[in-house]
């Protein structure tokens, strides 16, 4: 299955399956929209599966947010496991 991105009111929804095959394109993705905009706002609702590539995208994703003036916002279920991982990684 392949990953979808569609924009709902503002939010980035993301459905289906991110793994090594998709995980490059989500990157690449949230990239050229920080490039467009200053705030992303991304909702995982929709993914059915997430392994460890797409948990290594979202740890990349997440640090693009150090940029100035950019925000990267995630929610939805699952996400606090990431956000978990993310901690852990920084402070290691």
């Amino acid at each position: 299955m392949s990953l979808t991105i569609k924009r709902t009111e503002g939010v980035y929804q993301l459905s289906g399956v991110l793994n090594a095959t998709t995980s490059n394109c989500l990157i690449n993705h949230i990239n050229f929209l920080l490039n467009e905009e200053a705030e992303v706002n991304i909702n995982i609702d929709g993914l059915q599966l997430i392994d460890q590539n797409g948990v290594a995208a979202f740890m990349t994703i997440m640090s693009y947010s150090l940029r100035p003036d950019k925000n990267i916002y995630i929610s939805g279920k699952g996400y606090k496991d990431i956000y978990n991982e993310y901690r852990y990684r920084s402070i290691a």
